[in-house]
């Protein structure tokens, strides 16, 4: 664990984001996978498989759906209802966040709205290799069944005995997915994104990823729509002098045992925290065998300097246990999603309160939000007008369109409203 000296905003926030720079072959290594699986289809996809995972793909390569009802009747049932739990939150969480198409007379007697249409077909990227992330099966999937997406396709990584992790079955039998294949890393965006003989073309590809992945995106977006470019989870918690050591110290390391660079960071407001809350992290470090190299903290003279840099760093997960959290929510214009109060630890959203843990990383919560319906749906403009509205909105039409030199424009319009030549 790290104790930074806070200096300036700016300054502070470039010692909490200091991270090892990704290998230097990474951007060549991903395109060369990208493009062979864009030429040759399964043949690159069950080579890359073997190279990397050490799996030889079934000649049938996605998991048989009697294989993903065996999973989630193997659950075991406290599992399962956790599962149950998790899904009906996240489902009415993202029903209520769901646009809907309207309309709407504007002052001419034009009729205006918008479509709201789901994309055909979204693939879903789910963490995997040596973990089982079920959790991110709920997390991509249910946003787009409340979109209305019609064919979901999950890729996850191979497990060496065949199949994927159990859990990620076992959640796709429960949300009704058909489509899984044991595909993982850059191979598994590629195939998404191009189509090969066996997986389907994607209009859209979410879910979080290693470096791999979040490089494969990068590579395809505008071939295919994506969710975001996620980095190494992380999130900055904003204690008084009222906050519990222990419970801060527990979720700085509930961050970092997502390993791979993730951080985590103490705003301690007043500087009295600092030292309980280090001794607390350094013990449960012990029990629990988590790394904390990324973890730290920052003495912060007050709520204000905390707000600033909170803004300037734009964190994933905030946490906000001050006495009157609800007052300062209105300040913090850069996160992910925010929690409030020191009984909302980010554990709970991460699995099961309903809001999504897909979330912007590395400072792009400043532009960026977390994973919702929208990301699966078209939002498409319609227009009716009859002929009163025609001839009320020809005139400032033809008038722009003969000043920007498209006089077939101003024709157009003109023939409706019987100003132009038949």
């Amino acid at each position: 664990m790290r104790r930074v000296t806070f200096t300036n905003v700016s300054e502070t926030v470039r010692s909490l984001r200091a991270t090892s720079p990704p290998a230097e072959n990474l951007e060549r290594t991903v395109a060369g996978i990208v493009g062979d699986v864009r030429r040759r289809g399964d043949a690159a996809l069950r080579y890359h498989t073997e190279r990397l995972d050490g799996v030889a793909l079934p000649t049938e390569m996605a998991v048989p759906e009697a294989a993903l009802r065996e999973a989630l009747a193997g659950l075991a049932p406290e599992l399962r209802a956790a599962l149950e739990t998790a899904a009906a939150n996240i489902r009415a969480y993202h029903e209520r966040e769901a646009s809907h198409p309207w309309r709407e007379t504007l002052a001419q007697g034009q009729v205006v709205g918008q479509e709201i249409i789901p994309l055909d077909v979204a693939g879903l990227y789910v963490p995997g290799g040596l973990a089982n992330y079920p959790s991110s099966v709920l997390m991509t999937a249910i946003p787009a069944q409340v979109a209305g997406v019609r064919r979901l396709v999950v890729c996850s990584p191979p497990r060496a005995g065949g199949g994927v992790a159990s859990g990620v079955a076992a959640a796709c039998a429960l949300l009704g997915i058909t489509e899984l294949f044991p595909l993982g890393g850059a191979q598994a965006v590629a195939a998404m994104a191009y189509g090969t003989e066996s997986v389907p073309r994607c209009d859209v590809i979410v879910g979080p990823g290693n470096a791999f992945v979040t490089e494969a995106k990068r590579q395809v977006l505008g071939e295919v729509a994506i969710d975001s470019l996620a980095g190494p989870s992380e999130v900055l918690i904003v204690s008084d002098e009222h906050g519990d050591a222990a419970w801060l110290a527990a979720d700085l390391l509930a961050q970092a045992e997502h390993g791979s660079g993730a951080m985590g960071a103490l705003l301690d407001v007043g500087g009295a925290l600092g030292d309980e809350v280090a001794q607390r992290v350094e013990a449960l470090t012990a029990e629990l065998g988590v790394k904390t190299e990324r973890t730290a903290i920052v003495a912060v003279p007050d709520v204000d300097t905390a707000v600033a840099l909170v803004n300037e760093f734009a964190p994933e997960h905030l946490e906000l246990h001050l006495r009157d959290a609800e007052a300062v929510l209105p300040r913090v214009r850069h996160a992910g999603a925010i929690f409030l109060g020191p009984y909302t630890a980010t554990a709970f959203a991460d699995y099961a309160a309903g809001t999504n843990h897909v979330l912007p990383t590395g400072g792009r919560a400043r532009f960026a939000q977390g994973l919702s319906v929208a990301a699966f749906q078209k939002r498409v403009g319609v227009v009716a007008m009859d002929r009163a509205a025609a001839r009320a909105l020809g005139g400032p039409v033809a008038t722009l369109a003969v000043a920007e030199g498209l006089p077939a424009h101003a024709r157009s319009v003109e023939l409706r409203v019987g100003n132009g030549q038949t």
